[in-house]
């Protein structure tokens, strides 16, 4: 396989698991160090792709031996090369195209010990309101991670999700919630839970009644009505606290 430098080996597990333009979007922490992580694919390098780094099924078939890839909470035991990370994803690392390595689950009673403290600057009390940061703002003091993982729950952060379409008419589901009495409405693009949608068989109360939830800084993304680039923040991982996913 193609190689990307010196190999950096990791055990990961899944905390964000996304939809991007055709495929997969991945992410994790170091079950070492905690370091969020975003595995970035070198398989696509020479074919025609939307998005070259995202993992599309025959990917994970190749790297895992499922066309499905890792859920939120599998660890896997990945080997890295070079890092590749930027002004607004500073965890991502590219792969080095070696089969990855199915760990245990992990457990979800030690799921309280990922979560991450509240300052950040897109969940926190120095954030704005909005869903979306402007690229030159990042790019004046870039992220130190894009990447933050919380728990809300229904009691205590109002927590709801609207379905509504996107301004391209494509259904749409965005969770709103209170965090450090600051509202909040990110489009959810969790993989898993659009497909529960897709299937009628989510169940919006009992996941929202407690739930662990990934909030990640998406790609360069230039509104029609804008003149300004922006950087989203969505819900890139869903993790209900009573429902095993």
């Amino acid at each position: 396989m193609e190689g990307c430098g010196k190999v950096d080996i990791r055990d990961i597990v899944i905390l964000a698991n996304s939809r991007r333009h055709n495929g997969q979007c991945i992410a994790g922490k170091d079950l070492n160090t905690r370091e969020w992580i975003r595995p970035i694919n070198i398989l696509g390098r020479g074919q025609s792709r939307i998005d070259q780094s995202a993992f599309l099924s025959t990917d994970f078939q190749k790297l895992v031996g499922d066309p499905s890839g890792p859920k939120v909470l599998d660890c896997v035991r990945i080997s890295f090369g070079e890092k590749c990370g930027d002004y607004y994803q500073p965890e991502n690392q590219f792969i080095d195209g070696n089969p990855w390595m199915r760990l245990p689950p992990f457990p979800r009673t030690d799921i309280p010990g990922l979560i991450d403290g509240p300052s950040t600057r897109f969940v926190g009390k120095d954030d704005h309101y909005s869903d979306n940061i402007p690229v030159r703002e990042i790019k004046a003091k870039p992220l130190e991670h894009s990447l933050n993982f919380i728990r809300i729950t229904r009691a205590f952060h109002k927590t709801e999700i609207i379905h509504t379409t996107s301004f391209r008419g494509n259904p749409q589901h965005r969770l709103c919630f209170e965090y450090e009495s600051k509202p909040y409405n990110f489009v959810i693009t969790d993989y898993a839970y659009e497909h529960l949608v897709a299937e009628q068989s989510h169940d919006d109360i009992q996941i929202l009644k407690d739930c662990y939830v990934t909030i990640g800084v998406g790609e360069v993304f230039m509104p029609g009505t804008r003149s300004e680039e922006l950087h989203y923040r969505l819900i890139v991982g869903i993790i209900p606290v009573s429902i095993k996913r």
